[in-house]
């Protein structure tokens, strides 16, 4: 599968499988071991379950923005609860569906590869692949409770798990190869992440030549105390240290709701 060849990445090294020796002196075949997971189950390519398999090591954990999201009943509860609080008006007014709909009219009619990062429970990346028009989706997010939440789902959904490939990683080291992704999705997720700027460098990293990304997140004034809250003016800063030109970054205030529409 191309997919599994080209454009998922080692952890560690963020070399593919067709780059990747044999025999891995970096990760010791981890990724390439994981990769033979797929598509029947998710694997992890985050960098602390590579290291706890060859070196034994507890890696720390994350702050409690992204640790809050691993637990079983956070996860359970998501997608039961949040959606008509969002579609009120605090995730656009019309929520989930709206966003759909921004988000595939921004990506357009050519794009093949599409990732959604920091998926949750697949909300949108199942969506997309009902949809119907795209080569392939892959799913990541670093929580492997909501990645069984998606997994389930997909099942309820009747989405072959060839649909979505389903990959527990880290967005500060995005297991995707450079250059490999047409369309990035990250809904509601920056104000989740230990470091926006290194996550937003690694979605440039993975990006195409004129790969495009739509992203949404919450505004101040909300207060930054369990998570980080951006201003509209922020928020373009991050994209344009990552490497967006100026002329291709839109950041747009709804509310207290931001959307993100950047080109590479």
């Amino acid at each position: 599968m191309f997919i599994l060849q080209e454009a998922i990445a080692c952890p560690l090294c963020h070399q593919p499988l067709a780059e990747t020796p044999q025999q891995c002196d970096t990760c010791h075949n981890y990724f390439r071991n994981e990769l033979q997971k797929a598509p029947s189950s998710l694997m992890d390519l985050t960098p602390e379950a590579a290291y706890k398999q060859i070196e034994g090591n507890a890696i720390q954990t994350k702050p409690l923005r992204t640790e809050l999201f691993r637990f079983p009943v956070i996860s359970f509860f998501y997608e039961r609860i949040l959606p008509p609080i969002w579609a009120a008006g605090l995730r656009n007014l019309g929520g989930i569906d709206v966003e759909f709909a921004q988000c595939t009219e921004f990506f357009g009619e050519n794009p093949e590869i599409v990732a959604d990062i920091s998926c949750g429970t697949g909300i949108m990346a199942r969506r997309l692949a009902l949809l119907g028009k795209y080569k392939q989706l892959i799913a990541v997010d670093y929580s492997e409770s909501m990645l069984l939440q998606l997994e389930q789902q997909m099942k309820l959904d009747g989405i072959s798990p060839s649909e979505i490939i389903i990959i527990r990683g880290d967005v500060e080291a995005l297991p995707l190869a450079s250059d490999s992704i047409d369309e990035i999705y990250a809904g509601a997720a920056m104000h989740c992440w230990p470091n926006a700027e290194e996550g937003i460098r690694n979605i440039y990293r993975v990006l195409r030549s004129g790969g495009k990304l739509f992203a949404t997140t919450f505004l101040k004034p909300f207060p930054s105390i369990v998570f980080r809250f951006f201003s509209v003016d922020e928020l373009r800063h991050i994209l344009l240290t990552a490497g967006f030109n100026s002329d291709c970054v839109q950041v747009e205030a709804h509310g207290l709701y931001g959307i993100i529409r950047c080109i590479k």
